[in-house]
């Protein structure tokens, strides 16, 4: 290969080549076909060490125009990206999964949570029945004196019943399967209505396969559930004058239940084996919430009035 200043590169058969590699230059595909500084293609794949600073600038390909530099405030190569955090999920998954679900509002249990609270308004509903907790519960089988109110009981009583079942049914839940025990009205006054944490049947065989189905009729405070899922809580869930260990009863502290502000027509289903607990009333005007119960068709129909207390019961 020979050289000759600021001449053209040539091998020694005389030929031109390229000035970053021994290809000749009649061979290949050139970017400077005459002249000093012929060489090959940009993609010349064997450049040699080049001390001049000409060859250098040479040797480094342009940047791409679809490659920006980066700009102030983007991190660099040198600067470590900060990792965001996923969001934590739901304390509650899925029915199943937590034996209770919160239910936001939908126009159908919108207009019949108005109506129900209409009716319990009404003078006509004169048998309320003080329980334990100082709320009061009114059972709606019974008939009323005025005709017109009698009508509005019972087509709600069949709205209620299948609204509930079709709430069961977008949780998963094979309603078909259940029949409607009970459905009450339950009131409480400001400060009232405190209950304690408590099973809606008190055998547990039972108690898995039956659901709670409760509307929020009044803006208030929901029911007390436990953040702890279905399934770590058998042990809390005794049978006989049994009581559970104080390791089952710390599942269910105040500290590890989960209660949130709802809206008048929002509902809560809950499993029948998942322990839960009325909150005291905390807004000056009265609360309603209307409670059914579905047990499954092949059992005996519960005792709604009987109900288990795994920490006690607060006279």
């Amino acid at each position: 290969m020979v050289t000759d200043g600021s001449k053209a590169r040539v091998d020694s058969a005389g030929w031109p080549i390229c000035e970053l590699c021994p290809a000749r230059l009649n061979r290949v595909k050139h970017t400077r076909p005459h002249g000093p500084g012929r060489a090959c293609s940009p993609r010349c794949k064997n450049p040699p060490s080049i001390s001049s600073s000409a060859h250098i600038a040479r040797a480094t390909p342009s940047r791409s125009h679809r490659q920006k530099a980066p700009s102030i405030g983007r991190f660099t190569a040198a600067q470590p990206a900060v990792s965001i955090a996923p969001p934590p999920p739901p304390i509650w998954q899925s029915l199943q999964q937590q034996g209770w679900k919160q239910l936001v509002s939908s126009r159908r249990s919108r207009a019949l949570c108005r109506s129900w609270l209409e009716l319990a308004n009404e003078d006509c509903l004169s048998e309320w029945e003080i329980k334990r907790g100082g709320y009061y519960q009114h059972d709606t089988t019974k008939s009323l004196i005025c005709s017109h109110r009698d009508d509005q009981r019972v087509r709600l009583r069949s709205s209620a019943d299948s609204t509930a079942r079709q709430l069961l049914h977008e949780s998963s839940i094979d309603a078909t399967l259940l029949d409607l025990t009970a459905i009450k009205l339950l009131r409480s006054d400001s400060g009232a209505g405190e209950q304690s944490i408590h099973f809606d049947i008190t055998q547990y065989d039972l108690a898995i396969q039956c659901f709670t189905v409760l509307f929020y009729l009044t803006d208030t405070t929901s029911t007390a559930v436990p953040t702890v899922p279905l399934a770590d809580l058998r042990d809390t869930f005794t049978e006989g004058e049994k009581h559970p260990s104080a390791t089952a009863k710390a599942k269910l502290t105040d500290a590890r239940l989960h209660t949130e502000r709802v809206s008048a027509g929002d509902a809560m289903i809950i499993n029948c084996a998942c322990p839960h607990k009325g909150k005291a009333n905390p807004d000056d005007g009265r609360r309603y919430v209307l409670f059914l119960l579905f047990y499954p068709k092949r059992a005996s129909k519960p005792d709604t009035e009987e109900q288990r207390y795994p920490m006690g019961v607060v006279r």
